[in-house]
């Protein structure tokens, strides 16, 4: 299929090679997952324009791969190590990089129908669901397409900075996007940059809307910034909690917090502080402890408890300012379902097009969905979940819904619809 378009177009050379490298810190691992940012975005540019890759860009994958796979292993412990600084060492899970790359190292190699024979291998009834979601969807073109990342089109990986979009992703949701939908929007709770989705979105830059911090701002396809305005004394509140993080991080017996799932992220009205990561690397009675350490903090700058709001993923600490309830004096957490609101009331979607397809992982997506389905006439909906009680939640909110084991089905479903 893909090959078979890709050998009627000009060959494309790599334009940011990657040699083998000797990865020994947590800085070396980032500067190389940056690398290959740098190295996947033109990539998929290139398929998108139909152009064939040149085999320098997958031997630099390769290289990548190569030099994840020899970080140094730990002989008592048996998991991968790096430095921190001179002395300090960290375990790192790199079964997301190592598995991405592969994936997409064998899609170049091997184009898209072999790739999604191979994704079928590792996923227990790959097929049945694929077959199921292509034909409740088959034919449909979407007036929005709103969709969290993480955990949703993206595999959970144990460092957000580590998490960058592969090939394949990339090319499947844009190609959705770009055939199947007029208005492509990402909604996640972690910051738009500096660090957040942009750092880590590898898609062409003039398909997708991308929200932060649970759409309190966003970007559009041309590149304009938009965000939701904040009142003048909770900003000067947050900044307030953050310089105190950013003191307590520095901290030595706090400081491996700075280096798992999350770390520290400073969003725009909310603040995110990891206290364990998807491979459970700190001791489950320390993050415990760390969490009524934050919440003293919190309770300390907000007594009355009317600024802040503290939601409690397990993983992460959501740090959320306040918003005024609609009609009465009380207030509530800022959500997905405010930020759909915002989002569309600032660009001008009309809430009667439809049909509208909205995709989420987590119970923080639900107000997204109960949102959608408010303002909008047609919703269908995808939750990639495991958990039987929010696909219950999800079934009773939005009748037109599928439930899916994995993101890989999902992207797999969403790329062969746009065909």
């Amino acid at each position: 299929m893909q090959q078979q378009i890709l050998k009627e177009k000009k060959l494309e050379t790599c334009t940011a090679p990657i040699s083998l490298q000797d990865i020994g810190t947590l800085k070396e691992l980032y500067q190389l997952k940056s690398e290959t940012r740098d190295l996947r975005e033109p990539i998929v540019r290139n398929i998108m324009e139909q152009r064939v890759v040149g085999q320098q860009c997958i031997e630099s994958l390769k290289n990548a791969l190569y030099s994840l796979e020899t970080i140094h292993i730990d002989d008592y412990t048996g998991q991968r190590v790096l430095r921190l600084d001179g002395k300090k060492q960290i375990e790192v899970d790199l079964t997301y990089e190592i598995r991405e790359l592969k994936k997409d190292i064998y899609y170049l190699e091997y184009g898209e129908d072999l790739f999604i024979n191979y994704l079928a291998k590792f996923i227990p009834d790959f097929r049945k669901y694929v077959n199921e979601g292509v034909a409740k969807l088959r034919g449909k073109k979407f007036n929005a397409f709103i969709t969290d990342r993480d955990g949703t089109t993206n595999n959970y990986c144990g460092r957000y900075r580590s998490s960058v979009q592969p090939i394949y992703n990339s090319v499947f949701l844009s190609r959705f996007a770009k055939n199947r939908c007029s208005y492509p929007i990402f909604i996640t709770s972690a910051p738009l940059k500096d660090f957040g989705i942009l750092n880590v979105s590898i898609n062409p830059t003039d398909i997708f809307f991308y929200a932060g911090s649970k759409g309190r701002e966003f970007i559009d396809p041309e590149g304009h910034f938009h965000s939701f305005p904040i009142d003048e004394h909770k900003q000067e509140l947050i900044h307030l909690l953050n310089d105190r993080l950013r003191q307590l991080l520095k901290d030595p017996s706090f400081e491996k917090f700075n280096f798992i799932g999350s770390a520290l992220q400073f969003k725009f009205g909310q603040t995110t502080i990891a206290r364990q990561d998807i491979t459970c690397s700190i001791n489950p009675e320390e993050s415990t402890a760390f969490l009524k350490k934050i919440k003293s903090i919190v309770r300390e700058i907000d007594p009355k408890r009317r600024n802040f709001r503290i939601e409690d993923t397990g993983l992460d600490i959501e740090i959320i300012l306040t918003i005024d309830k609609k009609g009465n004096n009380s207030v509530k957490d800022f959500d997905k379902g405010d930020g759909l609101e915002f989002i569309c009331k600032t660009i001008d979607i009309e809430a009667d097009c439809g049909p509208n397809l909205v995709c989420g992982d987590t119970s923080s997506d639900i107000p997204m969905l109960k949102k959608a389905v408010e303002m909008c006439d047609d919703v269908w909906t995808i939750f990639v979940t495991k958990d039987q009680n929010l696909a219950e939640e999800v079934r009773k909110i939005c009748p037109q819904n599928l439930i899916l084991p994995s993101p890989d089905i999902l992207l797999t479903i969403l790329g062969l619809l746009s065909l």
